[in-house]
């Protein structure tokens, strides 16, 4: 044999070697290769799973969103007519309140009156009365009662 021939037996050989050591690590990686294909033909299936179950989360969303809204739209001219009745009391608390301010002003008289005269009991109830009375014949004014309109006015 001549140098060639020897040189091309230890390619040779080293290549067997080669081939020889390879062997194992590229079976592992067949086998990585088979389980990512395995793994990606079940991936249209788990997309359309995951979708049908997404599909369904929505509807079932869209339609509590629904009921809710109904809901809102029912029991919204309760809550109408409560802010009503709240604004209603607002005033009627109001207009007792200038009442009873305006009473306490017209009566201050005849407090003064009934401890001057020193009158007690039903007598100081009676005078009382006739204090009013007189009061209403001198000033002979009605009382108005303020109302929204008169605010804005």
């Amino acid at each position: 044999m001549d140098w060639l021939g020897i040189g091309v037996l230890i390619i040779g050989i080293a290549f067997v070697v080669l081939v020889i050591l390879l062997i194992k690590p590229i079976n592992k990686l067949s086998e990585t290769l088979d389980n990512v294909e395995k793994t990606t033909n079940q991936l249209p299936g788990l997309m359309n799973d995951v979708s049908l179950k997404t599909a369904e989360l929505l509807d079932n969303g869209n339609s509590t969103l629904k009921q809710v809204n109904k809901s809102v739209k029912e029991i919204d001219p309760y809550f109408t007519i409560i802010g009503d009745v709240g604004e209603a009391s607002q005033e009627l608390t109001t207009t007792a309140l200038h009442k009873a301010t305006e009473w306490k002003t017209k009566t201050s008289g005849a407090k003064q009156f009934v401890k001057k005269e020193r009158y007690a009991g039903l007598l100081g109830v009676l005078s009382f009365f006739q204090f009013l009375k007189e009061r209403k014949q001198i000033t002979n004014t009605p009382i108005e009662m303020n109302t929204k309109d008169d605010k804005n006015a």
